[in-house]
């Protein structure tokens, strides 16, 4: 039997990984939707009061996701994501990280790989993401920009979302 809920943020022991593990009262269908349409995905991707706003998504093998995450103040912090490859409603994985406005990446800033898994059980749909990074450094920058909290928040909002469809 499925629990209520599922949440766990774990980063392990080498350093250089992140899992999560989250689960939601919906359908596959729809839980994949949310994190591969442009429409839904800015509506929960952006942890508050920062928004997101997509610039392109072509969710393909070879395609690549750009996105800002922008401030209340008007700061704007430009990212990518290039999936390397992609299973409808079941799993994506690629590389994301932070990027000027024309969409080259930023070398100063770390970048990770991620592996994003869709199952569904017992009318819930459990979603785990693997994150790994070059080394403990990287992961280390990326866990004092805030990232735990940030995405946590991320994922809050998409339970929200999810409730009210």
């Amino acid at each position: 039997m499925i629990p209520s809920a599922i949440f766990n943020f774990q980063v392990h022991a080498n350093g250089r990984s992140i899992t999560i593990e989250r689960s939601f009262t919906a359908p596959l269908r729809t839980v994949w939707a949310a994190w591969t349409r442009a429409e839904i995905l800015c509506q929960w991707w952006a942890p508050r009061p920062y928004e997101c706003v997509i610039v392109s998504l072509d969710l393909r093998e070879g395609g690549r996701w750009r996105y800002q995450m922008q401030g209340p103040d008007g700061d704007r912090h430009h990212c990518f994501f290039d999936y390397e490859e992609v299973k409808p409603e079941s799993f994506f994985s690629g590389t994301t990280g932070f990027c000027g406005a024309d969409g080259t990446p930023i070398a100063s800033i770390p970048r990770s790989r991620w592996e994003v898994r869709f199952t569904e059980r017992s009318g819930r749909t459990i979603v785990n993401v693997g994150i790994h990074y070059e080394s403990q450094d990287h992961l280390g920058v990326i866990l004092k920009m805030g990232f735990k909290e940030g995405f946590t928040m991320g994922l809050d909002q998409l339970e929200e979302l999810l409730k009210a469809r």
